[in-house]
C-alpha cells in the first residue's frame, strides 16, 4: 500500500477523476437486494464503476483509506451470510403462503420459489471485492491519525459520538490526498462516497457544516451512494 505522497503521485500519473469510497459503499453492493430502492441501484453503479476502472480507456481512479480493506474483510462475509439467511426466510414465507392457498382450495399456477439455491450472495460479493482489489489502498499516515483522534476527542463529525476514530481516519486520509492534489493543480474531479449519512450528514444528504468546510478546502465532492458518485465523476 502506498504512502499518501506515493498515492498522490500515482493519481497524478493516471490523470483521471478520482472516487474515494469507504467500507459502507463497498458493502452496500452485497446487501442491496433486500434494501430500499436507492440501495438496489448500487449494483448497477458498482458494475459501471468497475468498467470505468478496468476497461480501456480507463476513466477514473478508485482510492480507499488504510482502514477500508480490513473493515471490508470483517463485514463483507457477514453481509453475504445475512443475505443468504434472508433468502431462506423468503422461501419459508412463500411455503407458508402456498400451504394457506391449499387450505382454501387454491392451487398456485407457479412453483414455490427457492431463492436459497441461487448464488446471489456470491455474485454480489464478487463486484464488491473486485472494486476493493482495483482500488489504490492508502498506507496509514501518522499526521492523519493525529487529526482523526482530534476529531474523536472533540466529537467532531464523523466522530459525533466521540471515541471512534475509524471514520475520522478514513476521511482525514482522503482529505489529505485531495488537498495535495489541489495544491499540485490536479484538474480532475474528486468525490468521496459514503452511505453513512448518520455520521456525515446534517440532513438526508447534506454534509455537516464543519465537514463541508473541510471538503471545500480540499476540493473534494461528496456523495451518499455509488450511483451518485459515478454520476458526478462522469459529468464534464
Amino acid at each position: 500500500m502506498p504512502s499518501i505522497a506515493d498515492a498522490v503521485a500515482q493519481v497524478q500519473a493516471a490523470d483521471l477523476p478520482v472516487v474515494f469510497v469507504d467500507t459502507c459503499s463497498l458493502v452496500d453492493v452485497i446487501r442491496a437486494p433486500l434494501r430500499p430502492v436507492e440501495l438496489r441501484r448500487c449494483v448497477d453503479a458498482a458494475l459501471e464503476l468497475l468498467d470505468l476502472l478496468t476497461v480501456r480507456p480507463f476513466q477514473c481512479t478508485l482510492v480507499v483509506s488504510s482502514f477500508v480493506p480490513g473493515e471490508w474483510l470483517t463485514h463483507a462475509g457477514t453481509e453475504a451470510d445475512s443475505l443468504r439467511a434472508q433468502l431462506v426466510g423468503i422461501d419459508e414465507e412463500a411455503d407458508v403462503l402456498h400451504q394457506f392457498c391449499g387450505l382454501v382450495g387454491i392451487i398456485p399456477p407457479f412453483p414455490k420459489p427457492e431463492y436459497r439455491l441461487l448464488p446471489l450472495a456470491e455474485r454480489l460479493h464478487d463486484p464488491s471485492r473486485r472494486l476493493l482489489d482495483g482500488a489504490l489502498r492508502l498506507d496509514p499516515d501518522h499526521d492523519c491519525i493525529i487529526r482523526a483522534h482530534g476529531r474523536a476527542s472533540s466529537y467532531a463529525p464523523p466522530s459525533l459520538k466521540g471515541g471512534e476514530v475509524k471514520d475520522s481516519t478514513i476521511i482525514e486520509e482522503c482529505l489529505e490526498v485531495s488537498r495535495r492534489l489541489r495544491a499540485a493543480g490536479f484538474p480532475w474531479k474528486r468525490v468521496f462516497c459514503t452511505s453513512n449519512r448518520r455520521d456525515y450528514c446534517e440532513t438526508a444528504s447534506r454534509l455537516h457544516p464543519s465537514l463541508a468546510i473541510d471538503f471545500g478546502a480540499a476540493g473534494l465532492g461528496f456523495a451518499t451512494s455509488l450511483p451518485w458518485a459515478v454520476n458526478e465523476i462522469k459529468k464534464p
